[in-house]
């Protein structure tokens, strides 16, 4: 009889796999965790100069990492990592110029990968991130940014090195918004950003008529438009933003809610949330408008004040 000698092997399988090497961080004096990623809700706002949309009011701290090296160890944190660049920003900002704070100083972008942002010897006490990211305002008209809470701006990356071995922990850090913020990030200006005042003044409730291009309840106003830099020609936008009153598309709604007031120029009464094409040429562009009170059809307003807020937006076709 024949015999099938077999033999079996033993098949060793082994997998490698990089170690990711966490750092201690925390974020607004919380907790603190041993993190390769970090979300921080920041506040989105104007700088007082206008020529930075600052992202802000995250406080990010990171130590050295107790048990990781000897007594007298101590951090690097450098700017970039291995998976990018020092910034990326988000969706909502990706066409515009940004950068970076950096313990107090501007840095455009691209921001160098290997700028040393903090030192942190091996004491356990947790040191300051000091990094702000920004967004530069345009000298040119462009399309209003639509903040959300929620939304995610952009992405840090940092590196940690040391002075003791030649690990190299990496950190990212997804900024979102707090806060719920509209800008057009331009410095041009509509009436160099002074409010327009419209004061209908006293008016007898069955003065007022019910449609916007025939009301004589009426008040003419000159837009003008200027860039702070000279030979800016271009077509713009003007949006008559607002809500809307419940009975007309084209009236901005009031206190009173039978009463809207309507933006009417060249003969058109401007739909709230629309826009009219204007221009700008050689920095500087303008036009006439009307506004005019109207009521609601078949109704005859109920006396007494009523007012209401709108607000005129540049942007570009």
């Amino acid at each position: 009889m024949n015999q099938l000698n077999g033999a079996m092997a033993l098949l060793l399988l082994m997998s490698v796999s990089s170690t990711a090497w966490a750092v201690d961080c925390r974020v607004n004096g919380g907790e603190w965790a041993r993190v390769t990623h970090l979300t921080v809700p920041v506040t989105v706002r104007l700088d007082a100069d206008r020529v930075r949309i600052l992202m802000e009011g995250a406080r990010l701290e990171c130590r050295f990492t107790a048990g990781a090296g000897p007594v007298w160890g101590a951090d690097y944190w450098e700017t970039g990592n291995a998976s990018g660049t020092p910034w990326t920003s988000g969706p909502k900002f990706v066409s515009e110029r940004s950068g970076l704070r950096i313990n107090g100083s501007f840095l455009n972008t691209p921001v160098p990968a290997g700028i040393r942002v903090a030192t942190m010897p091996n004491n356990g006490i947790g040191y300051p991130i000091d990094i702000t990211p920004y967004i530069l305002v345009r000298n040119s008209p462009s399309n209003p940014i639509d903040v959300r809470a929620g939304d995610t701006l952009g992405l840090l990356r940092l590196t940690s090195s040391n002075n003791y071995d030649a690990t190299r922990p990496q950190l990212t850090v997804t900024y979102t918004a707090a806060n719920n913020f509209t800008i057009s990030p331009s410095t041009c200006t509509i009436n160099n950003n002074n409010p327009i005042e419209i004061n209908f003044g006293d008016v007898h409730q069955r003065a007022i008529g019910t449609d916007p291009l025939t009301s004589t309840i009426r008040r003419d106003r000159r837009l003008t438009y200027t860039c702070p830099d000279p030979g800016i020609t271009t077509p713009i936008t003007i949006t008559y933003k607002g809500i809307a009153s419940s009975f007309s598309p084209h009236l901005l709604t009031m206190t009173n809610p039978n009463v809207g007031t309507a933006l009417v120029r060249g003969g058109v009464a401007v739909q709230v949330g629309s826009s009219f094409l204007s221009r700008i040429t050689n920095s500087v562009g303008g036009d006439d408008v009307t506004f005019t009170l109207v009521r609601r059809a078949g109704t005859f307003p109920t006396p007494g004040a009523t007012s209401g807020s709108g607000v005129l937006v540049m942007g570009v076709p």
